[in-house]
């Protein structure tokens, strides 16, 4: 057959040539619609260059023909190169009509790569916003079925919410499928407008009555699972009786006939209640009282297991609920879109009665004020510890003198992780320095650890002196050792002359120890030579251990080198220290301390290295070193050996 005009140009065209390719657009652009088709054919092939799908994706961008639509949506869902893909997503974008927007959808669920899915999405959302919305809910309420649909659903709806998706979010919030109700419920969270803030308020009072149901429901199923048949029959006819007897409309009929002494009256009357509308706990008992009364024990036994499954699904939606409701009415009063006095009872009660937890108590402390102590005793007051931690996480992010005597009330914590992070916010307030100070001046040798350790948190070095001046004249031990502690913590020069003094009178071992440690903690050079004289001269294995660590923390930089003429005093110390009774665990610290060391002459790795190797060739019974210890020793003596050989 004749080729047309058109298709010798094609043949005959070079896409990477600039003349050619304004002869493309002309032309095409001149022969309008009808060069469609052909296109259409050429760009699908596989053997169609690179050139040639750039310039018709470009073309169908600059002239948005609706006959476009076919061929670009046959290219994009095979294009491995994004930038053509984008080229041709934007181009349906600017086409817009239904059968467009219909090619972006199925093209976001297709491409689902980070990246190409990307841009559809973006496209989608510019060319209809309200259409993406739908496209995107649709999505979400695959839920479980398609989980990473439902998640890239979810994630792209965060992009569109306004007030118009609260009625769509309303329905999925009530969704069975846990995924689509927990990204329901977090969206709800984000949609400006009051009404969904009423909504969620009403949602949060609902799920605290439904956990108080819920807790009563498994405990009812835990002391159901270890009674009888019968005992379980009687126990669940007497508790739904009394409960429908004090209900405000109790079901007259019903109850006269549950207080029979005729099975089949009572059977008749358990039956008939399963067109009420009872609350969890009142069904939970006619169900069991069904399952009881057909006197088949395997049948209830059956069942009380499945309500147990069922019971700890309801928990953990209960408690993400509680959990979501709270932070998100939390955000909503602090965009003024609710009254804090309308949000904060309701969390305050399900704190009381023991429905919330985290994200209940972290919602009240954003809220709370300093001056309300009540609502600050309960939340601090919790017995889980884990609602006190976020409670106090939130109240010390918010940096309000007014809780310093929160703070203090954990101070002494039974949770060390909490005292310890009510300490840091106290320090964070302003006048750490008074307050340290108040905390050395208690009477009560507790409060004065409790205040060695803030001051070493936060490095008080103005109160140096004020430790110094307790070291000296400190007559317990386990103050003078936390104080000497605190001291090499805070890392402050002005210690090193006081702690030198106190290291040549006389101390105890324990002390001594302390202030080895504080003296290696300062990392300051003439206190770490001093600390290995000293550990000569007692001749003490762990003291020599300590003071190669001083040496190495002292001269662990390049800036400040261990100097060629100490070098003989670390290889003594650290030979003194090497044949310990126990000599493991203190190889291991002098291991570690020497691979931080800075020397000026490389050439102790020579015999360093030495020493470690010869260790580690040495013969012993199996078992004799722990695996830990050995592999430490091993890895230091791999490191060393590579020191020695530069």
């Amino acid at each position: 057959m004749k080729q047309t005009p058109f298709e010798i140009f094609l043949d005959r065209l070079d896409p990477t040539w600039r003349g050619d390719q304004l002869a493309f657009f002309r032309t095409v652009a001149g022969l309008g619609t009808e060069a469609v088709e052909e296109l259409a054919g050429r760009v699908s092939r596989v053997s169609c260059p690179v050139g040639l799908r750039q310039l018709t994706l470009e073309f169908s961008f600059y002239f948005p023909w609706v006959e476009w639509i076919p061929a670009v949506d046959r290219v994009l869902r095979h294009e491995k190169d994004l930038r053509l893909f984008e080229t041709g997503v934007r181009a349906l974008g600017r086409i817009g009509t239904p059968a467009a927007l219909e090619s972006l959808r199925s093209l976001s669920l297709s491409r689902a790569t980070p990246g190409f899915q990307d841009i559809v999405n973006q496209v989608l959302q510019e060319s209809d916003p309200s259409e993406a919305f739908n496209h995107h809910f649709a999505r979400l309420l695959q839920g479980s079925a398609q989980p990473s649909d439902a998640n890239e659903g979810a994630h792209q709806l965060a992009k569109l919410i306004g007030a118009e998706s609260f009625e769509p979010l309303k329905s999925a919030v009530g969704h069975p499928d846990p995924l689509v109700f927990r990204h329901a419920l977090r969206l709800m969270g984000t949609v400006p407008s009051a009404e969904a803030a009423e909504f969620l308020l009403s949602l949060l009072k609902e799920t605290h009555l439904e956990s108080l149901e819920d807790r009563d429901v498994r405990g009812l199923l835990t002391e159901f699972r270890i009674l009888s048949h019968a005992e379980v029959k009687a126990k669940a006819l007497q508790l739904l009786a009394s409960r429908l007897e004090a209900s405000p409309a109790p079901p007259v009929a019903e109850l006269a006939d549950l207080t029979s002494e005729e099975p089949a009256r009572v059977q008749a009357a358990a039956a008939r209640l399963k067109d009420r509308d009872l609350g969890l706990l009142d069904s939970f008992l006619r169900d069991t009282l069904l399952d009881a009364l057909t006197d088949k024990p395997a049948h209830l036994a059956k069942r009380l297991g499945q309500s147990a499954e069922t019971a700890q699904r309801r928990t953990r939606r209960i408690e993400f609920a509680l959990d979501s409701a709270a932070q998100s009415l939390a955000t909503m009063v602090e965009d003024s879109l609710i009254e804090p006095a309308q949000v904060m009872p309701v969390l305050a009660e399900s704190l009381r009665l023991g429905t919330g937890h985290g994200g209940v108590a972290s919602a009240l402390a954003r809220l709370v004020q300093p001056e309300a102590e009540d609502l600050i005793d309960l939340m601090l007051g919790q017995a889980d510890g884990a609602i006190r931690g976020a409670a106090l996480e939130v109240l010390g992010g918010r940096f309000e003198p007014g809780f310093r005597p929160a703070f203090m009330k954990l101070r002494r914590d039974a949770i060390t992780d909490i005292a310890d992070r009510g300490l840091w916010h106290l320090g964070k307030l302003p006048e750490p320095v008074e307050t340290g100070r108040r905390f050395l001046a208690d009477g009560d040798p507790e409060e004065v650890l409790v205040g060695l350790r803030f001051i070493a948190m936060h490095k008080l070095e103005e109160l140096v002196p004020d430790l110094v001046e307790r070291v000296a004249s400190e007559t317990r031990e386990t103050l003078l050792i936390a104080a000497l502690q605190t001291l090499g913590a805070i890392g402050s020069p002005r210690a090193v002359d006081p702690l030198l003094a106190l290291l040549h009178s006389g101390q105890g071992p324990r002390i001594l120890l302390a202030l080895a440690e504080s003296l290696r903690d300062l990392g300051n050079p003439d206190g770490a030579l001093a600390l290995c004289a000293k550990a000569e001269e007692l001749n003490s294995p762990v003291l020599r251990a300590v003071a190669v660590e001083a040496l190495a923390k002292a001269h662990g930089t390049e800036e400040q080198p261990l100097p060629a003429n100490r070098s003989y005093v670390l290889i003594k110390a650290v030979r003194g220290a090497w044949n310990d009774r126990q000599p493991w665990p203190l190889r291991r610290r002098i291991g570690d301390a020497l691979l931080s060391l800075r020397p000026e002459n490389s050439g102790i790795w020579i015999e360093l290295s030495g020493l470690f190797q010869s260790t580690l060739e040495e013969k012993r019974p199996p078992g004799a070193v722990s695996t830990e210890d050995l592999t430490r020793i091993q890895a230091c003596a791999r490191t060393l050996a590579q020191l020695a050989a530069l």
